[in-house]
């Protein structure tokens, strides 16, 4: 990693308050990566409960990534650089699992852009199992997913503060089995109603481009993808 960059990241964790930095190599590891700069992604109250709430969660760390760092777009998003977590400085690669948070589809471009510059295929089915696994959240997600279905492994519908301590808990229990992506994939989306996986699904659409159906692939998928609401929204610190 270039030293001048990792001296403005640097910089950048010393003007902050109440960032979270744990050992790596212990966890299991997500990478929080929202789609555009930094200061627009540390201005969404979302994105920092998350970040929050991630790493929160028993035997797991999350870290940050943006599309580029203020004043030093050029090399944070070239592919010399590359793209690399703010806390740790790892590759995206690194990770068990990249989380994008989406709220605008302006923004839908720069995750393909992160992506490529992080040297992964862009689309899921082109992805083995020596890539993080791509998991999508957010408000843009959440009312309509299809957009960017060829290029995520799964979705996380609706609210984050109850979704995440569950599906992280389930994402643990698969790794200790030792299950394959395929499978952890389609156990999730039989057993977490939040989730929606695209790839277990053929989405038909009329001459107007209107989605007509969404027929699952194989039997004991659920025909219809729930949105989980916040129980109680005065249960969580924004």
């Amino acid at each position: 990693m270039d030293w001048k960059l990792k001296a403005v990241y640097k910089s950048i964790l010393e003007n902050e308050t109440g960032y979270v930095k744990k050992i790596w190599g212990k966890d299991n590891t997500v990478c929080l990566v929202y789609p555009n700069h930094y200061r627009i992604g540390m201005a969404n109250l979302g994105f920092q409960t998350v970040y929050q709430l991630l790493n929160a969660q028993p035997s797991f760390l999350c870290e940050r990534a943006f599309l580029s760092v203020s004043g030093n777009e050029a090399r944070c998003v070239s592919g010399t650089a590359g793209i690399f977590s703010l806390e740790n400085q790892k590759a995206l690669t690194e990770f068990d699992i990249l989380a994008f948070s989406i709220s605008f589809e302006n923004d839908y471009p720069n995750i393909l852009k992160i992506m490529d510059d992080a040297g992964m295929p862009l689309r899921s089915a082109d992805r083995s199992e020596k890539y993080p696994l791509i998991l999508g959240g957010g408000i843009a997600p959440t009312l309509n997913p299809e957009p960017l279905a060829d290029f995520f492994d799964l979705f996380v519908l609706g609210e984050a503060e109850d979704i995440l301590p569950v599906f992280c808990r389930f994402f643990e229990a698969s790794r200790r089995l030792g299950q394959r992506r395929e499978q952890f994939l389609k156990d999730a989306q039989k057993q977490l109603h939040h989730v929606y996986v695209p790839g277990l699904y053929d989405v038909h659409y009329s001459p107007e481009r209107k989605i007509t159906s969404v027929v699952p692939r194989e039997a004991g998928l659920p025909e219809k993808i729930k949105v989980e609401p916040v129980n109680d929204i005065n249960a969580f610190r924004t």
